[in-house]
């Protein structure tokens, strides 16, 4: 339910702004003027009350003049590109680009209300947006809010105030049965991606960190494949070495016996052709150079659609798609959820219970029919 906005009867010094949709505070001190917005006038009250004695105390700082996107560029160079992943800060980036440079970036840093961070939200969510990239722009904001707000260049942090909007959920992930992968592991024979497609579905690595993957992380002898990187593209700069997506992330797999062979056989022709030094990659186009996220995804619409055309009936698959059906094929053949996370480089056991609720969600009604008989024995005695 909305707030009721109050006109009449408010404090000295507040009064409500229709333009701004907004209460007003404005007062007077030492023949300088303070001017302050809120959308909720008791709040407003009490920044003004607290303006007020840090001004008496001489600790008051006059709020900047800097736009939300100069300080926004300022924030990311000086405080995150340093101390966050290369991936995750063109991340931000390119949301708060996308989302908010040509719209709220224009205001003034000391001028965006709470009001705007909600219209921002409800924009979003109008375009169909899920709840997670909202909850990824917020988070973005909010960093930079609180570190304006600490560095003393504005009074108050607007985005904690906002709310997310009841979104539609992201779309449950497409997993193949064993028939449709079966089918697609035979559409991809004609594909140069096809030695990539197999090691990932064999392993449950992720896009990126596959295309990582240089020979010095390939163990032969102990038939262990280590992921110690993913590849990224920074514009500008081109793919970068960036560290995995989490801690966990890092992590060695076993090869299965088809993988050591594929691998092996690549290492061989590799070496052959002067590509095989520990720092080349294990996939990648024949000059040797990064292997792109597009070239990935083009060859997967070209396989689905082949399939498609040829009667099969296959949803919408991406590369995740690949890395799910290995840990379907893993839950089915009884790996251990604990085991399972490790090799998948989950940075907590949910993220693959979440896999097995999925997976093995056909299978309740069967597991509470063994059951019935301990009931029905326990009722005749």
């Amino acid at each position: 339910m909305a707030a009721t906005i109050k006109k009449e009867g408010l404090p000295k010094g507040i009064s409500w702004r229709e333009d701004r949709k907004s209460y007003l505070g404005r007062f007077t001190y030492q023949g300088q003027p303070y001017v302050l917005y809120d959308t909720q006038w008791k709040r407003l009250n009490q920044r003004m009350e607290e303006m007020r004695v840090e001004l008496k105390k001489g600790t008051y700082i006059k709020e900047c003049t800097l736009t939300l996107n100069a300080w926004f560029d300022k924030w990311m160079e000086t405080y995150k590109k340093k101390t966050v992943k290369y991936g995750t800060y063109y991340n931000y980036k390119n949301h708060y680009d996308y989302y908010v440079r040509k719209g709220i970036g224009k205001k003034k840093l000391k001028d965006v209300t709470v009001d705007d961070i909600q219209t921002l939200y409800n924009n979003l969510h109008d375009r169909d947006f899920v709840a997670g990239t909202i909850k990824l722009v917020g988070a973005t904001l909010n960093g930079c809010f609180k570190k304006a707000l600490n560095n003393r260049l504005i009074s108050f942090n607007p985005v904690p105030f906002a709310e997310i909007p009841n979104c539609r959920e992201k779309q449950e992930k497409y997993v193949f049965t064993k028939e449709e992968q079966q089918h697609f592991m035979e559409y991809i024979k004609e594909s140069y991606l096809y030695d990539l497609f197999r090691i990932i579905i064999m392993t449950g690595m992720r896009n990126g960190e596959a295309r990582a993957l240089r020979w010095c992380d390939i163990d032969f002898e102990k038939k262990l494949i280590s992921v110690n990187h993913t590849l990224v593209w920074v514009t500008g700069e081109g793919h970068m070495l960036d560290t995995p997506k989490t801690k966990a992330s890092k992590r060695k797999i076993p090869m299965l016996s088809q993988a050591y062979d594929i691998l092996s056989e690549m290492k061989r022709q590799a070496d052959n052709k002067g590509m095989g030094n520990a720092d080349n990659f294990v996939f990648c186009l024949p000059d040797g150079s990064e292997l792109s996220r597009s070239r990935v995804e083009i060859q997967l619409e070209m396989i689905e659609k082949h399939m498609l055309e040829d009667g099969i009936a296959v949803g919408h698959f991406t590369c995740h798609t690949l890395r799910h059906a290995f840990a379907t094929r893993a839950i089915e053949n009884g790996m251990k959820p604990h085991v399972l996370k490790t090799i998948l480089g989950h940075s907590n056991i949910s993220m693959t219970m979440d896999l097995y609720v999925h997976v093995l969600g056909n299978e309740k009604a069967q597991e509470m029919l063994l059951m019935e008989n301990l009931f029905i024995e326990n009722l005749a005695m």
